[in-house]
This record gives structure tokens, sequence and C-alpha cells, in this order.
């Protein structure tokens, strides 16, 4: 026979600590809301520490957003290290360039700075402007001394030889060739001024035992990155909409405003993070940055489903506030939502340890760091923000302030006491669990007369 003492001495959270068994049989008894103010303040002073920073260091950004010039050349003899690679720019006025050393087939080494204005600099701009186009939409291949320059003008745009030659005029490039078909335009220069630019590549050429006509180099100019920025902050509201209006439709109003609150919590923490750790943001972080609200999202609509469908039978017994009812419904996804972070980090891990350190393949490096710290505050923003939020939001709605009130009145004068958190699953303490009668014995009553 069980006893209700029996139970009540085995009840993980309130009469002894959770054991991992507690969390893989889903048997976790966690009071969130009951610390739901510490939560939310704590997300308050995370915002208001990332907005500080990004206004005090701001973000360290890449030469795709910024304008810069990528220098990438493969090593003929000997093997490549950043510190060598340092030294060598390091004379050059290149001290704090990104250098990185790519594996594969063959080392490769690729080193990226930010643009100083030299005459290839300047030649792509004007031919840029001439033409109606961007910086980036200027191509430029190295030869030798010298270099060609080619680019497509804008439609209907009048473009002819002497037009580009007055473009070019007082940049330097003695016995330039202009050719004009059309509305493409390719400018081949024998030599070009000495510039900083061919300087590093004469040098990253000596290095790798190559000559500097091996050096491939690729300009970047800023506009680029401002496309790149407004497309994403263009895709971030198409998201919101589409998102508002989904929540609003799957579930309500409020369980919409707040899953978006929680995923610009998201996105403050993360350029905080990169504005404190100073860590470079490039086109991949942004790619990631914008998958992994998809995952912030799947994380708050499991454990919004799970509160809605508690919320039925709430309604129907009123017996538990609404808080308390919230913390059900998030013990009951708790081993979920943390089992499915583990498994999507686990490959966002590897992508760190094995593409970054082990591959130096930087690439892989930007775009899992952000996956990497968007799978984290995703996770933890749709168990301690959205849905705090959400319990606070909705237990102030009068049918649930009543049964807020009933179960305070009940806390202050008990009867009979109960065993657990208070809800329809709790168990009075005067209750026996007894089985069936022993057999061969009828149960005593009172006999008729």
């Amino acid at each position: 026979m069980t006893t209700s003492t029996e139970i009540a001495a085995d009840i993980p959270g309130v009469t002894r600590r959770h054991r991992p068994a507690d969390f893989y049989h889903e048997r976790t008894n966690f009071r969130f809301i009951e610390h739901s103010r510490r939560y939310l303040v704590a997300a308050i002073v995370f915002m208001v520490v990332s907005f500080a920073m990004l206004g005090l260091r701001g973000l360290n950004l890449g030469i795709d957003f910024e304008g810069g010039t990528a220098w990438q050349v493969k090593m003929e003899k000997g093997s490549a290290s950043v510190a060598e690679v340092r030294d060598v720019l390091r004379p050059l006025g290149f001290a704090d360039a990104k250098v990185s050393v790519l594996s594969g087939d063959g080392q490769t080494v690729r080193v990226q700075a930010r643009v100083i204005e030299d005459t290839t600099r300047r030649t792509t701009g004007s031919l840029a402007k001439y033409a109606g186009v961007t910086d980036a939409d200027v191509r430029f291949e190295a030869s030798g001394a010298g270099g060609t320059f080619t680019v497509t003008a804008e439609a209907g745009r009048k473009v002819d030889e002497a037009g580009v030659r007055s473009a070019i005029a007082d940049l330097g490039l003695t016995g330039a060739t202009v050719t004009v078909s059309g509305r493409d335009i390719t400018v081949k220069a024998p030599t070009i001024p000495a510039s900083p630019v061919q300087t590093v590549a004469v040098a990253l050429g000596k290095y790798a035992g190559a000559d500097a006509a091996a050096v491939s180099i690729s300009t970047v100019g800023p506009t680029w990155g401002r496309e790149v920025s407004t497309k994403a902050v263009q895709a971030l509201l198409i998201f919101f909409a589409i998102l508002a209006v989904y929540l609003s439709l799957r579930f309500e109003w409020k369980m919409a405003a707040s899953a978006i609150v929680a995923v610009v919590h998201d996105i403050i923490f993360t350029v905080g993070f990169y504005a404190i750790f100073r860590f470079e943001v490039t086109p991949a972080t942004v790619t990631a940055f914008l998958t992994i609200l998809g995952f912030s999202l799947y994380d708050t609509v499991v454990v919004f489903d799970k509160v809605a469908e508690f919320e039925k039978s709430m309604t129907a017994t009123g017996r538990s506030t609404y808080g308390e009812m919230v913390d059900r419904a998030l013990n009951a996804v708790l081993m979920r939502s943390l089992s499915t972070s583990l498994v999507a980090l686990l490959p966002v891990i590897s992508l760190l340890v094995i593409g970054a350190l082990i591959m130096g393949a930087t690439a892989l490096e930007n775009f899992a760091l952000a996956l990497a710290v968007g799978l984290f505050i995703g996770a933890y923003s749709s168990i301690f923000v959205a849905t705090p939020l959400l319990a606070w939001w909705k237990g102030r709605e009068p049918r649930y302030r009543v049964l807020d009130d009933r179960s305070r009145r009940a806390a202050a004068d008990p009867a009979p006491e109960t065993v657990g958190v208070p809800g329809p699953d709790a168990v009075p303490r005067t209750t026996v669990v007894a089985g069936p009668p022993p057999r061969g014995r009828k149960p005593r009553g009172r006999k008729r007369r």
C-alpha cells in the first residue's frame, strides 16, 4: 500500500533535488514562472548592455561591408603559417590585415585588408561612375605590372571611347587602351602606378614561391555591403510580418507578440555579443543570423503549442493558476527543447572545430559561430523570455485573475493540505492510495435488518 507520505517524499524540485533520471523520464518540476521577474530583468539588462556596447564599440564589419581587398595565392613551395605571413605584411603597413591559411589541395594563403586609396581603386570608382553602376560591377584582373578593367554600362546609357578616356584621364594610366563594344567597356593598362595592393601581391607571391601574377586580387566596394544590409533588414521585416500573422491565426495575438519580443531579444543579444567580443561580421554571419531566427521560432512554437493544450484542460477544471499551468507545460517540453538544441549544436560545433580550427576554413568559422550563438540564445529565449512574458500578460486577464485569487485564498487557509504544485494533479495529504482489498476477506459493512 502506497500512502501520500511516500508520494510526498519523492517529488522532484519540492522534496528533493532533480536527478538526471528526472530529465530523461520527463519528471521535472521546475517553477519557471515563480522566478519570471528575474528572467525578464536579466533580458532587459542584456539588451541595455548590447545597445551600450554597440554604441561605444560598434561592429567589426568585414571588407564586404566597408570595402576592402582580398589577396589569395597557393603555396608552391614550403608550408605557410599565419605568423610568417604577418611578418611579411608588417613592413608594408598591413600589420592589422586578416590572415588565414586554407587547407585542401595544397595550402592557400588568404589576406584581407581595408582598401587604401590607390590607382586601381580610383580607376574602378571612375569607371563605375561613368557606366552608372556600382564599384562591385567593375572587374579587375592583374597582369604583370598592369591589369585590365571591364564593366558593362547600365541599359540606355550612352558610352563612347572619348568619354571613357575623359573619366580616367587623371589617374596616371600611361599607355592604356580603351575598347567600347555596345555597353561593354574594357580598359587595359600595361603599367599601373605602384600601389599598396600590388606591393602586397608581389610580397605574397615571393613568399609562396610564385609569380605576382599568380596572386588573385579581388576588391569589394562598400556599396555591396550596404545592399546586403538593406536586403537583410527587408527580409527581417517580412519575417516579422509573416510570423505575426501565422501565430495570431495558429494561437492568438498575445502569443504572436510574445514570440516577436523573444526574436527581437535574440537579435539584440547576438549583435551585442559580436560588439563585445569584436568578431568579424561577414555575409556568412548575416546568412547564419537569418537562419537562427527560424530555429528560435520553432522552439517557441513548440512551447506555445503545449501551453495552448494545457490551457484547455485548465479552463475546464479551473483548479490552478495560469502561471502554474505554464510551469507544467514548460516542464513537459523541457527535455524535448534540450535534446533539440543539443542535436542542432553538435554539427555546428563540428564546423567550428574541424572546419575552422583543423582545416582553416574561415568562411565556415563565421557561419558556425553565428549559428552557435543563435541556437543557444534561441533555446534560452523560448523558455525564459517568451513564455514568462506570455504568463505575465495572460495572467492579468479577468478570468485568470479569479483563479489566481482563489489560489491565494486557498494558500492562506489550506484545507486540506495538498502535495506538490497546486493544480489538478495535486494529491491531498489525507488521501491514501491503496489497492483492492485482500482476497478471502469481505469488507466490513452494516448488516441489513
